[in-house]
């Protein structure tokens, strides 16, 4: 069932034509959190294949040059997140997304954590690509857990299993959902 559902989330996300448009308003918000002013550790991904496109707000964080920012790499099974400066030395890594090289950063000192999906629905669970990259580097972490996403990827309810582990706030380019609130009136 995830995968049919995937599938279909997936074309609909190659087919859409306002990633730029929908990404700078996304930008916009995300950029205007107040959760953004006491934070110093914040780890990104970049965007693969028609994602909402996060290199405006990389450049942003790190033109104030007060927060550390951060970049996944995949290392076997786990992400592992490394420090950046620039978006200039990235390689193809895992699934031919570009990813950082360095030193890994501890994940329990990072404050936000932008997190992509395929889909959310509004009580923050996400469906991916399918490998628990991220269901296993979220599930310890105290950081704000944030989704990006285009409206049309935000359903009402989706499968979920045991280990899924939900975003706090999902940001489109119409709305910040607080899935905190959702979860709650369920």
């Amino acid at each position: 069932m995830k995968e049919t559902i995937r599938r279909k989330f997936l074309d609909k996300r190659k087919q859409y034509t306002k990633v730029r448009e929908s990404s700078d308003k996304i930008t916009e918000k995300f950029l205007s959190l107040p959760q953004l002013r006491g934070a110093k550790s914040i780890l990104l991904y970049y965007p693969y294949k028609n994602e909402v496109d996060t290199r405006p707000i990389i450049k942003a964080l790190l033109q104030q040059g007060k927060y550390t920012v951060l970049l996944p790499k995949v290392s076997g099974d786990r992400i592992v997140p490394i420090k950046v400066s620039s978006l200039n030395n990235l390689k193809k890594g895992y699934a031919g997304i570009l990813e950082p090289s360095g030193e890994e950063t501890d994940p329990k000192g990072i404050d936000i954590i932008v997190v992509p999906a395929v889909a959310f629905d509004r009580k923050g669970y996400r469906l991916g690509y399918g490998g628990g990259f991220y269901d296993r580097f979220l599930k310890n972490s105290p950081a704000l857990k944030v989704g990006v996403a285009f409206d049309f990827q935000v359903v009402d309810s989706l499968p979920t299993e045991e280990h899924d582990i939900p975003v706090d706030l999902i940001i489109t380019p119409t709305k910040i959902i607080n899935t905190k609130e959702e979860r709650k009136d369920a």
